[in-house]
This record gives C-alpha cells, sequence and structure tokens, in this order.
C-alpha cells in the first residue's frame, strides 16, 4: 500500500505543484460545514486570543474598569476645581454660585483663624467678635435651610454670597482693628519712661 501511494504521488507531483484553491473555497466550506459568518462583536479580537467567551469578557472587564477609573479622575478632577464636596447643596441648585461660595468659605475660615490670635491677649474683645461673626453664621444658615423651600432659589442665593460678603467686611474690619490695638501697644511701649 506504501508502494502505491508513493507512486502516485510521483506520477501526479506536477499536478500537486500547480494547483490553486479557488477564492472562494473556503465560504464554500463553511457554507457546507453549516457556519455562518459570525457578527464582528463575536469574532476574535486578532491579539493571539482565541475569541471565547472567557476573552470577550476579559476585554469587557477591562473596557469596565477603565472607564469606571475614567469617571472616578473626572469626578476628582471636578470636585478639585469647583469644589462639589465643600458645597454639595449649593452645587445641586446653581453650580456657577458653588465656587464663589466656596472661595468665600475657604476666606472666612482663614480669616477667622487670625482672628483666634486675639483670644490669647484679649479675650473679652474675640467674644465681641465672635458673637457678631455668630449671627451672621445663624443667618447664612437659616438662609442655607430656606433655599429649598424658596420658590425664588436664585435670589436666595443671592442673599447667602452677600451674608458671605458681609461676614468677609467684618472679619477684615475686626482684623484692622486688632491691627491698630497693636501697634498702639508698640508705640506706648516704646516711649520712654
Amino acid at each position: 500500500m506504501k508502494d502505491k501511494l508513493e507512486r502516485f504521488v510521483r506520477d501526479n507531483r506536477e499536478d500537486f505543484d500547480v494547483f490553486e484553491p479557488r477564492a472562494d473555497l473556503w465560504k464554500d466550506l463553511e457554507k457546507g460545514l453549516g457556519h455562518k459568518e459570525r457578527p464582528l462583536w463575536q469574532r476574535p479580537l486578532g491579539l493571539g486570543w482565541s475569541g471565547s467567551n472567557a476573552s470577550r469578557r476579559m476585554v469587557w472587564q477591562i473596557a469596565a474598569t477603565v472607564l469606571l477609573m475614567l469617571g472616578l479622575g473626572g469626578f476628582w478632577y471636578v470636585n478639585q476645581k469647583y469644589g462639589m464636596t465643600d458645597q454639595p447643596d449649593m452645587m445641586a441648585f446653581n453650580p456657577t454660585y458653588a465656587r464663589t461660595v466656596q472661595q468665600y468659605t475657604r476666606l472666612i475660615e482663614d480669616k477667622r483663624g487670625e482672628l483666634k490670635t486675639v483670644l490669647e491677649s484679649n479675650p473679652a474683645l474675640y467674644q465681641q467678635f465672635a458673637a457678631d461673626l455668630d449671627r451672621l453664621e445663624k443667618t447664612y444658615q437659616n438662609l442655607k435651610q430656606e433655599l429649598p423651600k424658596t420658590p425664588n432659589q436664585e435670589m436666595m442665593i443671592q442673599a447667602m454670597v452677600q451674608n458671605l460678603k458681609t461676614q468677609i467686611d467684618l472679619l477684615n474690619q475686626q482684623l484692622m482693628i486688632i491691627q491698630r490695638i497693636k501697634q498702639q501697644n508698640n508705640e506706648t511701649n516704646k516711649l520712654p519712661v
């Protein structure tokens, strides 16, 4: 049997060398076997992966992870830029004022910190200053509580921003008074006895 096969191959060697299959041979073979052309999302990725369900699932997991990371990065960036977590209620009602409110709030906190330096040297003056600021802060908190209930939220937000500006002005005046007191104390200490 082996001799017959070898003889057949030798006798028909030229036929084997010149044979080229038709271009549509594979399509005909697939039709004959009952294969249909797969949709694009079911085809192998061409990255050496088999295109099995496991590899498709892995690709989707990677894509979901990348989208999640981009989403979290975007949220972090917007939060850093606009201070959404510092003023979430303001961000919900009016994002344009949220940044202004955040800046004013930080400025007020900084100036209150400066004002606390007077606490040790002149506690009575500090208590008076703090009482004035607390009244304005209570008014601001009342406005903030009324914001969701009011029909004209734009006007309420403007009132809140104006209250913050008033707090800053009051703090600036108080800090100027402290500065004058310090200057007078320095001048009194410099006078010869």
